[in-house]
């Protein structure tokens, strides 16, 4: 039986006690994880949850959430994870989307959830990983389960950078199928120590629980705040899988937060991936300085699919910019839009095949019609379309060129802010952008690019240099620095929204720039 609950079990049954979550405070084994999750689900079921009810999990990322989102899969019941943090409205709206039956919280969350979502019935997790309490809750007998392989196991929502978050609907099978694709192609084994930065509550860093289940890595969380305590923290756990994204890389090498090089023994990490965005060359240096024996791996997905493509270590340099080729038991068409695949070079959208293809949206037939859709080549079958506009190399490399919704129509032009970014984010210093258009009737839009910088420097320099790697038409008219670049609630990449209203009324108030001559 593919089902979460099954690889738990198969876990404890052959690992035993050997260590598979730690928190910094609490250390359970898979036997022990075992049982808090069954204890979890006791609670669960006597608070009055079923079969299929959706429950909400927002908490501080612990062993505690760990035991309670696998309670609310031993319950039969449906994970719904909540962001700490997350704009009260868009909590509101998940809660009523969704329909809740009951959320699981901390003290420190339960102020967040009443405010947002009052009347909403809640459990304090606090204690979840230790089932021994005055309760009795480990020695209950163990209900029996009745979930299968293709029932949901989680409504995993958006971030809610372009609208109301939408609820996507992924079943056991799916995240069982995520597991092993994922442990296959890194290669992740039982003497792995996961270093898990990433937050519980989408699909990226619920994988990294997955795989430790399902190979015997030991799972330890932490809690970015400063970097000098993640890179402490890497040494003395002796991490050797690193999972990052794009913003947490920026995090880790702040030079406000990070005065030095890392001095830390980080000789144990054999492997950094990343997902969720770009990364830009700068980073990918950081990455390879701080962690010297480890091989980066980029990879690509969508919440719909999980993950769709990855780039070997050993072609990061000779295919730079490139997401990589499917991975494993996926396969990746690129289409136009009569649903033709395209030639080398030409530009189609990407469109994922696999057994991680999700169910659709929750409550949102329309967008699953849109998005989830049948090919006379695959009857029977739905594939997801990405949105998200590739091109493909002689050797099968796929390269993100763009949102098929996200282009600027400038002075005639369609331009990928994609493209934009990539030349952007070759000049030294630049860390993070977002390239977004801004009304003009005379041209349609005007470019304008939004910015971090590790460095100093003049802009003058950083226009040369951009007309120098673009065509005049993609070249921005507005270059607009920012400490920071915000970030969505549930996924934690750049959130281009609140990026293009703070682009918007910046430039509102600023004074006026005077006009580029015309393109022909």
């Amino acid at each position: 039986m593919f089902t979460v609950p099954a690889l738990v079990d198969e876990a404890a049954r052959r690992f035993g006690e050997k260590e598979a979550v730690a928190d910094g405070e609490v250390v359970l084994g898979f036997a022990e994880l075992r049982t808090a999750a069954l204890a979890a689900a006791a609670r669960l079921r006597a608070a009055g949850v079923g079969r299929g009810d959706r429950v909400g999990v927002c908490t501080a990322k612990s062993a505690d959430q760990v035991a309670a989102i696998l309670g609310v899969l031993y319950a039969d019941a449906v994970l719904v994870p909540l962001l700490p943090g997350l704009r009260a409205v868009n909590i509101a709206h998940v809660v009523t989307d969704a329909g809740l039956r009951l959320a699981v919280t901390d003290p420190v969350r339960a102020a967040e959830l009443r405010e947002a979502a009052p009347g909403l019935p809640l459990l304090d997790a606090t204690g979840w990983a230790r089932p021994h309490g005055p309760d009795g809750a480990r020695a209950r007998p163990e209900p029996p389960r009745r979930a299968v392989s293709e029932d949901l196991a989680a409504v995993i929502y958006s971030s809610g950078s372009t609208g109301r978050p939408k609820g996507i609907m992924v079943t056991h099978r799916n995240l069982w199928h995520g597991a092993h694709i994922t442990a296959r192609y890194l290669g992740t084994s039982a003497d792995d120590r996961i270093g898990c930065v990433l937050s519980l509550n989408f699909d990226y860093g619920l994988n990294q629980l997955w795989q430790a289940l399902l190979t015997g890595a030991r799972l330890c969380l932490h809690e970015l705040v400063f970097p000098p305590d993640l890179f402490t923290f890497l040494a003395r756990e002796r991490i050797t899988v690193l999972p990052v994204m794009p913003v947490i890389v920026s995090r880790m090498f702040d030079p406000r937060l990070l005065r030095r090089a890392p001095d830390a023994d980080l000789s144990a990490v054999r492997s950094v991936t990343s997902s969720g965005g770009p990364v830009p060359a700068e980073m990918i240096t950081r990455l390879t300085t701080a962690f010297p024996r480890a091989r980066v791996t980029l990879m690509y997905g969508l919440t719909e699919a999980f993950r769709s493509t990855y780039l070997e270590p050993d072609q990061l340099t000779a295919r730079p910019g490139s997401i990589g080729r499917a991975v494993p038991d996926v396969e990746i068409l690129v289409l136009d839009e009569a649903g033709r695949e395209v030639a080398p070079g030409e530009r189609g959208e990407l469109v994922h095949r696999g057994g991680c293809v999700a169910k659709g949206y929750w409550n949102a037939p329309g967008a699953t019609a849109e998005r989830f859709r049948e090919l006379p080549r695959f009857p029977g079958e739905r594939v997801v379309f990405s949105g998200d506009l590739v091109t493909r190399d002689a050797d099968g490399y796929l390269y993100f060129v763009g949102r098929r919704d996200a282009l600027i129509k400038t002075h005639g032009f369609r331009v990928s802010p994609t493209e934009v970014e990539e030349a952007a984010a070759g000049f030294p210093g630049v860390t993070q952008c977002v390239a977004l258009g801004v009304e003009n009737p005379e041209v349609g839009a005007d470019i304008a690019l939004v910015y971090t910088a590790s460095r100093a420097f003049g802009e003058p320099s950083f226009r040369a240099f951009l007309r120098r790697e673009l065509p005049s038409h993609m070249v921005p008219r507005h270059l607009l620095r920012q400490d920071d670049l915000p970030v969505t609630g549930n996924q934690g990449k750049i959130d281009r929204r609140a990026v293009t209203e703070t682009a918007r009324r910046l430039l509102r108030d600023a004074p006026a720039v005077p006009p580029r001559p015309r393109h022909p």
